[in-house]
């Protein structure tokens, strides 16, 4: 995967900063560098890890520097950095010795490192020979601890290494006249010298990009026509293969396989406009869009690519970017996807979780947003059945919900008991067709103690547990494809509570002010996804909300035994983010996505009738909210048998 796709998948962040740009990926996806905006707008090198976030590498005591090569294992960083005279010089970074002023060649100032092996014992780069002289591609290793000048190609003044093999022996890259020619080189520790590696019959060439074995070299290349073409030089043949273009005039390659059998670029097409191209010795060059055809992907003639910038292991994952400018990754059999994409399809599965908070907010303040209408007489017992439905429809949520309950209390004299069983559900439509929905069964109980007069306090706690059935979409070549998983989710949540009945009395309406604390803890079980072109492992999810209401409830008498009722609260949620979103998007990378800002204000409003109903005592309450955490709208109904 391109460092430039993974940082907009992952959006790395700064080092305090407004900015950063990554530049180099280990090969399992777990540590990235490059560069980062500090708070005085100075660029600094960073290394990114899932576990640990960006770290800022410093600089060698100047102001700037910039990681361009890391090692497998992520564990050694390469790049440039200013020393405290301003200079730039090439370092070495690990987390044991720090970073590391790798010198220069000769009596150079200036020197800066772009690629590392994969052991990280071998730096390859370019170096100021002498004050305002020449550059030369320069060498480093840990054994001997100096540069060694990989000189020039005859007749050349500058050289420079781009690119280095698995074990340090091959480094590629460039080498240059005076008046400004290019030649590709290829040296090798074998040798100790630079081999032109030819032109594709014109004068001018460049490499890029080198095989795992120093076998294989990719890049550009002017044609005896003046056109530049892509090509690939290997070993074996020891000259250059023009790869042509797709009818147009001009290509480059910029990455190889690990073996060297897949090249990967861009290429003009007949039309003058440029396609990302996919090259093989068995299929020649292709398009992504008609390579990906050849392995049964259906792609619409309106997905264009425009470049393709790394090539996988394997050569069947290509990164790039399409017409828009919007980056894609595509794999062999499975499809492509842009990074906008997949990052909103893998960051709307935190609904599952906030669906099951949602799920218990709607228990504690539908069902029970009046405990104290529950009580009854000391020495009597009660016994009720309530529903409430409603939308979530809140900013970008887009969905319903609700729940069933039935309910027994018993009044002890100092004190009554209320258990209740009951069902939820809910569902969130989310981007590209895609759907959470979610079912559960919970068990409550609650307790009214009263505490002085009218004071009361409401104890209350309960456990919620069930399933969610989630259908990721997202958009596969440009058409809509999914991915579906069932993870179980469970949730607990605890109450406290006072309200003080009938406080005060304006003309024949009673108002209770309450105020409460409530703690819930939504849990999403790990889970795969099977399905789609795309499928991806989701990391267990913690959602937690904590939140303090303060309120009032109103009753007024309507007519006899029926009262108007209503409430007025504000509610604040502490968490002012949702739990992240991690895991991986299977044989692709991995992901860890920031959670949700919590809207985390808002107020509630609640009326309706009470009144004797069939022997018993019946409610409905219509609630809304204004834009936060809670449903905007829900429909309360309640009947109670007191006996």
């Amino acid at each position: 995967m391109s460092p430039t796709v993974f940082a907009q998948v992952h959006k790395l962040g700064t080092v305090g900063g407004s900015f950063s740009f990554a530049t180099r990926i280990t090969p399992d996806g777990t540590v990235v560098v490059g560069a980062a905006l500090d708070e005085f707008d100075n660029l600094h090198a960073f290394r990114w890890t899932e576990a640990g976030g960006m770290q800022d590498l410093d600089t060698l005591g100047g102001a700037a520097s910039g990681a361009y090569g890391v090692s497998a294992d992520g564990a050694v960083i390469v790049g440039a950095a200013h020393n405290a005279g301003n200079l730039a010089r090439a370092f070495r970074w690990t987390a044991t010795d720090g970073m590391q002023d790798l010198g220069t060649l000769g009596t150079g100032m200036e020197s800066a490192a772009y690629d590392v092996s994969a052991d990280g014992k071998v730096v390859v780069g370019e170096s100021e020979t002498a004050p305002g002289g020449n550059w030369h591609a320069f060498r480093w290793t840990e054994a001997t601890g100096t540069m060694e000048d990989l000189g020039t190609l005859p007749r050349r003044v500058y050289s420079w290494a781009n690119g280095v093999s698995a074990d340090g022996s091959v480094v590629v890259g460039g080498s240059e006249l005076a008046s400004g020619e290019w030649r590709a080189f290829r040296w090798t520790e074998a040798t100790g010298t630079m081999q032109d590696l030819g032109t594709l019959g014109g004068h001018e060439a460049n490499a890029l990009a080198v095989s795992n074995d120093g076998k294989v070299v990719v890049g550009e290349s002017e044609t005896a026509g003046g056109a530049w073409h892509a090509f690939r030089w290997t070993e074996a043949a020891g000259a250059m293969q023009d790869l042509g273009t797709l009818g147009g005039v001009y290509s480059w390659a910029n990455g190889v396989s690990a073996d060297g059998k897949v090249v990967v670029g861009s290429t003009e097409i007949a039309d003058g406009s440029r396609r990302a191209f996919r090259w093989t010795e068995a299929t020649g060059m292709q398009s992504v869009e008609n390579w990906l055809r050849s392995t049964g992907v259906k792609v619409p003639a309106s997905v264009q690519t425009r470049e393709a910038y790394a090539v996988n292991a394997d050569g069947n994952i290509v990164v790039g970017e399409l017409e828009s400018r919007v980056a894609f990754l595509a794999r062999g059999g499975s499809g492509l996807v842009t990074v906008e994409s997949m990052q909103q399809s893998l960051s709307a599965t935190a609904s599952g979780g906030a669906m099951a908070l949602a799920s218990a907010s709607t228990v504690l303040n539908g069902a029970h947003s009046r405990p104290l209408a529950r009580r009854v007489e000391a020495g009597r017992s009660t016994f009720w059945i309530s529903g409430d439905i409603g939308r979530d429809d809140h900013g970008k949520r887009d969905g319903r919900i609700g729940l069933a309950e039935v309910g027994f209390g018993r009044n002890f004299g100092n004190a009554q008991l209320n258990v209740a069983l009951g069902h939820t559900w809910a569902k969130q439509n989310l981007v590209v067709n895609g759907s959470a929905d979610t079912d559960g069964t919970y068990v409550l109980a609650e307790g009214l103690v009263p505490v002085s007069g009218s004071l009361w306090a409401v104890l209350t706690g309960y456990l919620h547990w069930g399933k969610a059935d989630l259908r990721r979409g997202y958009l596969n070549a440009g058409l809509p494809d999914y991915s579906y998983a069932k993870p179980d989710t469970d949730t607990w949540g605890l109450r406290a509570r006072l309200e003080w009945d009938g406080l005060w009395r304006s003309g024949n309406t009673a108002f209770s002010p309450y105020a409460e604390l409530a703690h819930s803890v939504a849990k999403m079980d790990g889970y795969t996804e099977t399905g789609g072109g795309f499928p991806a492992r989701f990391d267990s999810r913690k959602e937690r909300a904590t939140e303090l209401r303060l309120g009032v409830n109103a009753a007024h008498p309507l007519a006899q035994n029926v009262q108007l009722v209503g409430l007025l609260e504000g509610a604040h949620r502490f968490q002012k983010k949702g739990a992240r979103t991690s895991g991986e998007v299977i044989g692709l990378f991995g992901f860890d996505l920031d959670g949700v800002k919590n809207e985390r204000t808002w107020l509630r409003a609640g009326v309706g009738v009470e009144g004797k109903l069939a022997g018993g005592t019946a409610s409905l309450l219509l609630n809304a909210t204004t834009k936060g955490e809670a449903s905007n709208y829900w429909l309360a109904a309640s009947w109670q048998k007191t006996f």
